[in-house]
């Protein structure tokens, strides 16, 4: 048996937390909290500080719950609770703790592969959008230039016209002005 257990108490004042805020951590994340007892009489083991120190910790980062479960998961062994404990349960206990971080490594090489394997595709889409990008731009440019050119000849067009018009105003003319100039 552990020479010193702890109250709830006694860990939020080590924590340097209110006992409410150790309660709650304590609540959501049961099973990563060793503790001995039940009820009025549970207490906790030295090693629950550590586990409850890691939580505020990663509250304080504004880490979600599913990932300080994950974390937890990955950094403390989980609390089992056996209430009638024979030889068989304590065996299967302990091939359990032997093959569950195996599967959890498993299980983590997977999702990497996974991850990986949606990066690597990320990365080939984000190429594929930049060859977009890059060949819209030089449509644009291309259509900007059609557009000046279409502008400086509609500007000479008005010109011409406004030539033409004048021309056209003398032409109209009665002979006398003409002659005249007025």
């Amino acid at each position: 048996m552990p020479s010193k257990l702890l109250t709830i108490a006694e860990i939020a004042k080590q924590l340097d937390v209110p006992e409410s805020t150790v309660r709650f951590y304590r609540d959501r994340f049961e099973m990563y909290v060793p503790s001995v007892g039940e009820g009025r009489k549970k207490r906790y083991l030295p090693e629950a500080t550590e586990v409850l120190r890691f939580i505020a910790d990663s509250f304080k980062r504004n880490a979600t719950a599913t990932e300080i479960e994950e974390a937890l998961s990955r950094a403390f062994p989980r609390t089992i609770e056996f209430h009638d404990e024979t030889a068989v349960t304590t065996a299967a206990a302990q091939q359990q703790s032997v093959f569950v971080p195996t599967e959890q490594l498993n299980m983590l090489i997977a999702h990497l592969a996974t991850s990986m394997q949606t990066m690597a595709d990320q990365k080939q889409e984000i190429a594929e959008l930049r060859k977009q990008v890059a060949s819209i731009q030089d449509e644009q440019e291309q259509q900007l230039t059609r557009s000046q050119k279409l502008d400086e000849a509609m500007t000479t067009i008005l010109e011409v016209r406004k030539e033409l018009a004048a021309i056209r105003e003398r032409e109209n003319l009665p002979w006398w002005k003409k002659l005249f100039g007025k």
